[in-house]
């Protein structure tokens, strides 16, 4: 089965920025550029692999669709996406759970 394209848009970005700051914090606190080049690339990996296998529709029969997991730095994340009209995977918003 061939990979589907997974983009992340400007809105997952400046959500991101929102919630991780720029520099690691010295408590531990991950940065944006941490959560990018650790958490990110293998649910990336898993949402172009399988798409709909790794999403829940919310709700149901719905078009917005989410990824739950954990993350070596971020405990637990949820990923907001929509499938885009040219069947690429669009992560367009996330939420961070930074006390987990």
């Amino acid at each position: 089965m061939k990979a589907r394209a997974v983009r992340f848009g400007g809105m997952f970005f400046e959500r991101l920025d929102e919630l991780l700051p720029e520099v690691r914090g010295g408590n531990g606190t991950p940065s944006s550029a941490d959560f990018l080049l650790y958490d990110l690339p293998p649910v990336r990996d898993l949402l172009a692999a399988d798409f709909h296998g790794q999403t829940v529709a919310v709700p149901p029969g719905n078009e917005i669709r989410v990824y739950i997991g954990s993350g070596v730095l971020v405990g637990r994340f949820a990923l907001f996406a929509m499938l885009g009209v040219d069947g690429a995977g669009e992560v367009m918003d996330l939420e961070l759970d930074l006390e987990s």
